[in-house]
Formats: C-alpha cells, structure tokens, sequence
C-alpha cells in the first residue's frame, strides 16, 4: 500500500516557482504546455491553501465594554473599512 505524501503550500510554491523560472529560459513548446499545465494546477492547489488559511484567521477585537472578543477575519476587516453586509 502506498502512502499519500502530503503536501504543504511552501512545496507547491517552491514547485511553481521551479516551473516559472524553466520557462523564463528557451523551452520547446511542448515542454513548455506541459509546464503550464501543471503550473495552473499548482497554482490551483497553492489558492485553495490560501483560502483555507485565510478562513482560519481570526481576529481578536476589543468591545465597548473592554472584553476580548474573536471575529472572523472577513468580517472584521469589512468592519475595519466601514463596509457593511
């Protein structure tokens, strides 16, 4: 049985920027549809880390009254630039 290797944002970003700077130099194209190919799919992969983690944050606000209270990190930025659902 094979084991799934899980991969980290960092590994897919370093991936990508493999692939980017191998087609910044002279490729052949079919090489280079093959490493835009699998570059969108990274960077895919690299979005949904990011969505991910960014659904994570919290912030921490202070209340009127003084206490602590967490928010998602959505709302309390569109509170922080006064934009209202």
């Amino acid at each position: 049985m094979t084991e799934k290797k899980e991969v980290d944002f960092e590994a897919t970003l370093a991936q990508l920027e493999k692939i980017v700077t191998e087609l910044d130099g002279e490729v052949k194209l079919e090489r280079a549809l093959e490493l835009f190919d699998k570059g969108m799919k990274l960077s895919q992969q690299c979005e949904k880390f990011l969505k991910a983690a960014t659904q994570k944050v919290e912030i921490l606000k202070r209340a009127t009254d003084g206490a602590l209270r967490v928010e998602p990190m959505e709302e309390a930025v569109l509170d922080t630039v006064g934009v209202q659902e």
